[in-house]
């Protein structure tokens, strides 16, 4: 076996199908090997899948792949993996283990947000809301394709991608399908990661159908939410036996979804929710739940440059591919002030002035008269007494003061929290707002973050109930797609059920409702992110066969254009017991399908065969009667005579026949000639 270890060189720089230059390596897989690469026409980046040309050379593998993927480009949804391109290419010498070699490839749209399976990788478990977006955007997909007939077959976290909004989107429709069944075609050789998410009719050798996609979106979600697939071991045989017949084990770290993925997982398939089902089941589960917050994606968003046409393209290593962050620019030095001198130092430094005044002469006082005190002291000794008693007093009695504290954006009872040792008389007002969506937390505050509130002064708190309301727009009547993008520019979240319908056309909203609240129409208002059910015609049901076999023809048909369908009358056939009129045999076989107008063919009894007795002229030959005789279906045996001669007489089993008697064809006549 090939080494399937590439470096990045074998395969950058090469151009597929002469459009796709592959620009980097994304990963390199036992089955595939995908790469960024630059769409020289359509002037995007794109993401190339290649599949390894020992599989490509398998017997089948072409056909399987151009059915699969012809199938597949027929659905589009915008929770699938938009694909562009694909086909079959053989690379040119440089491309290491693909040199020379026919390899198959797929072209699809560029995600930035990484899988599912990068998430795990890092050790991330997510929260019941996040869990619970992510399958409802995947039941959302699920429900297109089933729709459209056809299965994922091989639904595992790596198949779920994300984009720049941080939704979910299902990836590899079609070629995931082609690459299971050739791994199951040798169960020996299953992947363990492959077999942690099949399905228990998959264990048992069964195909996979749209429930085995059910199944494995329950057991990715678990994983979301644990840590851990259910009923995975170290091998796939034990990992498939483990799960037959096994009800999905419940624990209290599956929350409010717990009911959920358990109806998802059941081991009967009969019993096992379908993907509008789960999805439903998920949007009555959401009310229970907080809204979720943004998933810890890692974007790597498309080089901002493409490569020009003739460039050569370079792979940097991992650690380049992050640039150091530009130095920071050294601020310019301030200035520091001088420093002051020392008092000693100054007094030294100024000129000493001289005096040219003498002193004046002490005459001798009584020592009383020099220790008495001016008479001003005591005035101002009272008066900084006086002063500092109004200062204190004042400090004493000024109410305190408070900065208001930036409240937007927190939770209400977080925001009370925080102002409660203000003292501050508080009112809670409620209103709608698109800038802070999430109920419950603060919008802004009156006065606003950074003034001073004395304490018992008054503080108004705006708390958001949610985002502003959008109008409900008609559907009724338009096209699904008309219906999915009206819906989702005013903000809410579609689900498509179909419904037969003989009037509607295919793929019309017959009706639309919200599951939160039936009585709202067209006009009313509700919160954005809410779901409305749009329920689409998929045109006339299909009719049931009758079983027409014995019935008269003209009956039969009556009854037929009742059902919608009508009769084709093919040749028909003699029966020596059914009686003509009557149908002998039809196509399709009773309790087939047909579309609306299909035809049922029929063969008709046409009876008996019978043929009728000629009137023979009188001396009529042996030759002219043998002649008339055949054109009217009869066989003729000269019983006696010359055959050239006149008939003498005719006879049936020894009685003569009468002139228009009927008889089975071929019946034997007896001609005596003389």
């Amino acid at each position: 076996m090939e080494d399937l270890n590439l470096h990045p060189e074998d395969l950058i720089g090469s151009d597929v199908a002469g459009r796709y230059r592959l620009t980097s390596l994304v990963s390199a897989g036992a089955n595939t090997v995908v790469t960024d690469a630059w769409d020289l026409e359509a002037r995007r980046y794109v993401t190339v899948k290649l599949v390894r040309p020992e599989l490509t050379a398998r017997p089948g593998f072409s056909e399987s792949f151009s059915v699969a993927m012809e199938g597949s480009a027929a659905v589009t949804h915008p929770q699938l993996v938009a694909l562009f391109d694909w086909g079959l290419d053989t690379f040119g010498g440089a491309a290491g283990s693909f040199a020379h070699r026919r390899c198959a490839f797929t072209v699809t749209e560029r995600l930035d947000g990484g899988s599912l399976r990068d998430l795990f990788d890092r050790g991330r478990m997510l929260s019941h809301s996040q869990s619970l977006q992510i399958g409802l955007d995947l039941c959302h997909a699920l429900a297109e394709v089933h729709r459209r007939g056809l299965v994922h077959a091989e639904l595992t976290p790596a198949k779920i991608l994300f984009g720049a909004d941080g939704h979910a989107r299902l990836g590899d429709l079609g070629l995931a399908g082609v690459l299971n069944a050739m791994s199951w075609a040798e169960p020996s050789g299953l992947d363990n990661h492959v077999a942690a998410y099949a399905s228990p009719e998959q264990a048992g050798g069964s195909l996979p159908t749209s429930a085995s996609d059910v199944y494995a979106l329950s057991l990715v979600l678990v994983e979301a939410l644990t840590g851990s697939t259910p009923f995975r071991t170290d091998s796939a045989n034990a990992t498939l036996a483990a799960r037959v017949d096994r009800l999905l084990p419940v624990t209290a770290e599956l929350g409010p979804l717990a009911t959920v993925l358990e109806h998802a997982a059941r081991p009967d398939v009969a019993d096992r929710a379908s993907a509008v089902e789960f999805g439903l089941e998920l949007v009555g589960a959401a009310k229970r739940l907080p809204r979720p917050d943004p998933l810890p994606l890692v974007h790597t968003p498309s080089p901002a440059t493409p490569p020009r046409d003739d460039d050569d393209v370079t792979v940097l290593p991992v650690d380049a591919a992050v640039s150091a962050a530009p130095p920071t620019p050294r601020e310019p030095a301030v200035p520091s002030a001088p420093t002051p001198s020392p008092p000693s130092q100054v007094a030294a430094q100024a000129p000493v002035a001289q005096s040219t005044v003498a002193p004046p002469e002490v005459s001798a006082v009584p020592t009383a008269r020099a220790t008495r005190r001016p008479r001003w002291v005591a005035p101002v000794v009272a008066g900084v007494v006086v002063v500092l008693a109004v200062v204190c007093a004042r400090w004493l009695l000024v109410t305190p003061t408070h900065d208001v504290p930036v409240l937007a954006g927190r939770v209400e009872a977080e925001a009370m929290n925080a102002i409660t040792p203000f003292q501050w008389e508080v009112t809670i007002e409620r209103e709608r707002s698109d800038l802070e969506p999430i109920a419950g937390n603060v919008i802004r505050t009156a006065p606003v973050a950074g003034t001073v509130l004395a304490e018992g002064e008054f503080l108004t708190i705006v708390v958001s109930d949610g985002p502003l309301l959008r109008e409900l727009p008609e559907t009724t009547g338009r096209t699904q797609d008309e219906a999915l993008a009206l819906l989702q520019s005013s903000g809410f979240v579609p689900f498509v059920e179909t419904m037969a319908n003989e009037v509607i056309p295919n793929g019309e909203v017959i009706s639309w409702s919200l599951p939160d609240d039936t009585t709202l129409v067209a006009g009313d208002a509700a919160e954005p992110g809410s779901t409305v059910i749009l329920v689409v015609s998929s045109g006339p049901a299909p009719r049931t066969v009758p079983d027409l076999v014995g019935e008269i023809v003209g009956i039969a048909r009556a009854r037929l254009v009742g059902d919608g369908l009508r009769i084709v009358e093919g040749e028909g056939i003699y029966d020596d017991v059914i009686p003509a009129g009557q149908i002998l045999s039809q196509d399709p076989l009773p309790g087939s399908m047909l579309e609306r107008g299909g035809s049922v063919t029929v063969t008709v009894s046409l009876g008996p065969d019978v043929v009728t007795f000629p009137s023979l002229p009188r001396d009529v030959s042996f030759v002219d009667a043998q002649r008339l005789l055949i054109d009217a279906g009869f066989t003729v045996e000269l019983a006696l005579g010359a055959a050239d001669g006149a008939v003498e007489s005719v006879t049936i089993d020894g009685q003569a026949p009468d002139v228009g008697a009927t008889f089975p064809r071929g019946t034997r006549v007896d001609v005596v000639a003389v």
